[in-house]
């Protein structure tokens, strides 16, 4: 059974039908591909889920870093400035319940991020919901979503979906040899 999700979307008048039709990128990305969330991450994976629902209470206010699609999400809508227009549009799907993702919002609003429109699954698996954005590009740093997303099957027919990491510490690492 799927869980329950809570939305957040842009007001009625925003979306009339009054507006002029238009091309839109939307894009749904995961709050861990978005935001640094590997403290919170590993509190939840070694003490549990309550330990994880204190942590971020208790941070509310403390913004998260960026993470590894942050500067692909902030060049994506900066298209829409240099536009003049409305080319694409983010949407921040999360496991997060509304209470912990609250420290998602706080961050998004804290980075100046023009995201509206997010989604809190309560722990379902987030892919569920990307049909209903009508998403057409997926961002995750789950390699299983995004194989799932990538198998076409059904509502996930002609989206794409790419896995965002870190490969800078990787590369490093890797010193040339010139000899």
């Amino acid at each position: 059974m799927l869980g329950s999700s809570l939305v957040f979307e842009k007001p009625f008048l925003e979306q009339s039908i009054c507006m002029p039709p238009s091309f839109e990128l939307v894009v749904c990305i995961t709050s861990t591909a978005l935001f640094d969330c590997s403290e919170s991450h590993e509190i939840w994976k070694h003490q549990g889920v309550e330990a994880y629902k204190v942590h971020q209470r208790a941070r509310v206010t403390v913004p998260l870093e960026p993470g590894v699609g942050f500067p692909l999400v902030k060049s994506l809508l900066a298209l829409n400035g240099v536009a003049g227009k409305h080319l694409v549009e983010v949407v921040l799907v999360s496991r997060n319940d509304s209470e912990t993702g609250e420290r998602v919002r706080y961050s998004i609003d804290y980075h100046k991020l023009r995201i509206t429109r997010m989604s809190f699954t309560c722990g379902t698996d987030v892919t569920y919901y990307l049909s209903s954005w009508k998403c057409d590009l997926f961002l995750s740093t789950d390699e299983k979503q995004v194989r799932k997303v990538l198998s076409g099957s059904g509502v996930f027919d002609g989206m794409a979906a790419g896995l965002v990491c870190n490969i800078m510490p990787e590369l490093a690492s890797i010193q040339p040899n010139f000899m």
